[in-house]
């Protein structure tokens, strides 16, 4: 019997309030399949990953889901229609997370942020 995977950092719920197009059955398949995809990529590139997740966790898997969705699954790397040219904005598009993203999954910097005075005679 095999154990289930990562607890993921989103749902299909948190990712449809952040898009104004209501999902269809056949997107909310892939997004939930994605949303797996999207957090066990944060856990291999962040560790080790904090827990609990940072408050920043939903909102950066529902970003790379997002986008990912926006990206042709064909492959396709620029389309034009009419007068007007698409290009995506990395090669292969699909599913991945920025360097600011993962930036915002890792625990803060000890220290950082905290005050301090600086004593003057």
């Amino acid at each position: 019997m095999t154990s289930p995977g990562p607890v993921p950092l989103a749902t299909v719920a948190d990712v449809q309030a952040r898009t104004d197009q209501e999902l269809t059955p056949a997107e909310q398949t892939r997004v939930g399949v994605l949303i797996a995809d999207a957090t066990a990529l944060a856990r291999a590139r962040v560790i080790p990953f904090p827990t609990p997740p940072p408050a920043t966790a939903v909102g950066v898997i529902c970003t790379a889901v997002l986008r990912a969705l926006g990206t042709p699954a064909d492959g396709v790397k620029s389309e034009t229609v009419g007068g007007h040219t698409r290009v995506a904005a990395r090669e292969g598009g699909g599913l991945y997370l920025t360097d600011d993203e993962l930036d915002l999954l890792r625990p803060a910097a000890p220290g950082r942020g905290d005050a301090f005075s600086i004593w003057t005679t």
